[in-house]
């Protein structure tokens, strides 16, 4: 019964028919013999296609259209942040002075010709709630602060205070900052948030992702680096000249800008190299006046917000995790 089976099934397996057909052994060693030409025959046969083999050609092909899949939405993401959220980092102009005295009476200071002392700087941020919430580093929205110029004078008891404190988003006017909507990290990371009032500016996806994840993938940077040089190199010719025609100070040159829509972030791109506990490190390039930037991951959500560059080295710019940031917006997020 057992051979006439297996000769049954020689139109399955015809290389095996002959085999079968010339064996003249006992039936003890046929059965053997039989059984070792089957398994030769399945090994032939999977040799050329197997179930084993057609499973990993279908895996194969569903990871490569996965990675097709990720490619085209990363590419997605990434058009995203250049066309709609750039509109949603800002460029920040702030002038401070000192004053000195005592409680009530505390008083400007003063230079050697009686004029007031103004100190000048420009930074980046980006809004990241409707309400109007705009975050951007600690060293922005409070100039003074790791401030190795203005410390010893902050140790002799002066106090800073803002004279004008304004943001400027794309295709919008300049708006002015309250100082006293400024709230700043309470883990002394160099993050901080202010409020303002406008609409019609996009707000940035915060991502959830632990950006150890990401360590090797792409990322963007967007911010103002080296702020009004850049702004008029990549404006028309004809509208940086009617621009500083116009203005006699930094704060006309910027709303000269603005009403030109000349204002837009620059946007870098480079490789997330490495992160700690409180930093990430990347290779995307930066300079003063892009403190305060988004930095975006591929998937085109801020993962983190640019605060220093390694002025030495050409290699390495720091941001500082957005996790950081996230207990600032608490209370207007819940």
């Amino acid at each position: 019964m057992f051979i006439t089976a297996l000769i049954a099934l020689s139109p399955v397996l015809p290389s095996c028919q002959r085999s079968l057909s010339n064996d003249g052994a006992n039936a003890g060693s046929r059965t053997t013999d039989v059984r070792e030409q089957l398994e030769a025959c399945r090994r032939q046969h999977e040799a050329q296609v197997s179930t084993t083999e057609v499973k990993a050609l279908r895996a194969e092909l569903q990871r490569i259209g996965s990675v097709a899949d990720q490619q085209t939405r990363r590419h997605a993401a990434m058009q995203r942040v250049m066309n709609d959220y750039s509109r949603g980092v800002c460029l920040i102009h702030g002038i401070f002075t000192l004053k000195e005295g005592h409680e009530k009476t505390m008083k400007p200071v003063t230079d050697d010709d009686g004029e007031l002392l103004e100190l000048e700087y420009l930074g980046s941020g980006f809004l990241v709630h409707e309400s109007g919430l705009i975050v951007t580093n600690r060293h922005v929205a409070e100039p003074w602060w790791n401030n190795k110029g203005v410390a010893p004078l902050l140790a002799r008891g002066l106090e800073p205070a803002f004279i004008k404190l304004t943001v400027t988003f794309p295709e919008r006017p300049t708006i002015t900052i309250d100082p006293t909507t400024i709230r700043v990290s309470a883990e002394d990371a160099d993050v901080a948030v202010m409020t303002a009032s406008f609409s019609g500016v996009p707000v940035l996806p915060l991502s959830q992702r632990d950006p150890g994840e990401l360590r090797g993938e792409k990322l963007m940077l967007l911010g103002y680096p080296t702020g009004l040089t850049a702004l008029l190199a990549r404006a028309d010719p004809e509208v940086a000249a009617a621009a500083l025609t116009e203005a006699n100070d930094t704060t006309e040159l910027i709303e000269a800008l603005s009403r030109r829509h000349a204002i837009s972030p620059v946007i870098t791109h480079g490789t997330l190299s490495d992160t700690t506990a409180r930093q990430l490190i990347y290779d995307a390039v930066t300079t003063s006046g892009g403190s305060g930037g988004p930095v975006f991951d591929p998937d085109g959500e801020v993962i983190g917000v640019n605060f220093a560059v390694l002025r030495d080295f050409q290699g390495s710019n720091f941001g500082v995790p957005i996790r950081f940031v996230r207990p600032l917006l608490a209370r207007d997020f819940n």
